[in-house]
């Protein structure tokens, strides 16, 4: 009887030690593809063969507008990057053309970083969309994870997102966590191979294992992250699959059947609904401000603008918002080159249901879509609306 419970001991305290020494893997490539037009090779192949063989996935951060410029009019990358999906990889949209309209620099286009500002939500959004229409007319996707350019962002970038319904982030910021209502961020953790050579591949690669059986291990998943695959050497000349290839080899060996290999989206979701984070995330976005939509929608004269002002929320981290009374609240009416056009409301409410009318007979406006904006704190969130005059 007591060899029994001991040996049933031994099973639980093993079980409990692997489940605790458990890992999810994403293998996350950036910036898909270079505008470098004479680098070669033109394919995603031999690094994806090279991580499906050792049971991984790739998550594929795309600029959406590479795949329409002079580089990808032999519709190669197209084509390979549709078969990945099927081969259950995924496409992750990562900004739209990494030009930034404010100061003219590359990489950054939704919050400038040259001038510290970033673009208004209708902005945004219009970036938003011009990508997303590139994804499904040339892949045929619609992607649910989101990379931002340079990781520069702020609320602004995080009420976009939601308004278009991304539920997956990787981003600077909180790991394995909300960072905005609706949208979960799982940042990367490390690049290793940016200027991958011979002399750093074994200090890379040993680097990499130590980071990953600790931060990892600390944070229950790990997201390694490369870049640019047609116009870094190591690609070019197989070292940095050959590297890739090295370490997932040895965490194949120390790990066992013990590493999860996930897409980013994958991960997403496998946290957000099995993570014990004391929060009733359910609750807590019962709880958030609500902006319903205009009715009628599409309108030709005035149209409804019902909103919902939240009670006593709590005060997790990401939706930490003042537990008084009242809540300041601002509505207001943008273009879609976010020129201000009304303001319908600006003023503290208290917990309860409200409406506003926007009438458009008192402006000068010309058919078409506009932007309605509600911030109540720190929380921000959209809804479009089509005028027809």
């Amino acid at each position: 009887m007591v060899l029994q419970k001991l040996t049933f001991l031994l099973i639980l305290i093993n079980s409990l030690l692997i489940a605790e020494d458990s890992l999810v893997f994403i293998i996350r490539v950036d910036d898909i593809q270079s505008r470098n037009t004479t680098t070669l090779p033109r394919s995603i192949n031999d690094f994806q063969n090279a991580v499906e063989a050792r049971g991984g996935k790739v998550t594929w951060a795309v600029i959406p507008h590479r795949l329409i410029e002079t580089q990808n009019y032999n519709g190669i990358l197209s084509g390979d990057l549709r078969r990945s999906v099927a081969r259950g990889h995924e496409i992750c949209m990562h900004g739209y053309n990494h030009i930034c309209t404010r100061c003219g620099a590359s990489g950054h286009e939704m919050f400038c970083s040259a001038t510290n500002t970033h673009f208004t939500l209708a902005e945004q959004l219009a970036i938003l969309d011009s990508g997303l229409k590139v994804l499904r007319d040339t892949l045929g996707v619609v992607p649910k994870s989101f990379v931002p350019p340079a990781h520069v962002a702020d609320t602004t970038t995080w009420a976009a997102l939601a308004a278009r319904n991304f539920p997956w982030l990787s981003s600077t910021g909180v790991r394995k966590e909300f960072i905005y209502s609706g949208l979960y961020n799982l940042p990367p953790h490390n690049e290793y191979t940016w200027q991958m050579t011979q002399s750093v591949y074994t200090s890379k690669l040993n680097q990499a294992l130590s980071d990953i059986k600790t931060n990892g291990l600390s944070d229950g998943y790990f997201c390694l992250l490369l870049h640019d695959p047609f116009m870094r050497a190591g690609y070019e000349n197989g070292l940095v699959i050959t590297w890739t290839a090295a370490l997932m080899d040895s965490l194949n060996a120390y790990f066992g059947g013990r590493i999860k290999y996930m897409t980013l989206s994958e991960a997403g979701e496998y946290f957000r609904d099995g993570s014990a984070t004391g929060v009733n995330e359910t609750e807590e976005i019962a709880n958030l401000p609500v902006l319903e939509q205009n009715y009628p929608n599409p309108f030709n004269s005035s149209t409804v603008i019902r909103y919902t002002v939240s009670g006593n929320r709590n005060s997790s981290a990401l939706l930490r918002t003042s537990r008084k009374s009242e809540t300041r609240i601002t509505i207001k009416v943008y273009d879609l080159l976010g020129r201000e056009v009304a303001t319908l409301a600006d003023e503290e409410k208290t917990a309860g249901n409200y409406q506003a009318e926007f009438s458009a007979d008192r402006y000068d406006l010309s058919s078409g879509i506009y932007i309605c904006r509600m911030q109540a704190g720190d929380f921000l969130t959209a809804r479009k609306m089509l005028y027809i005059h």
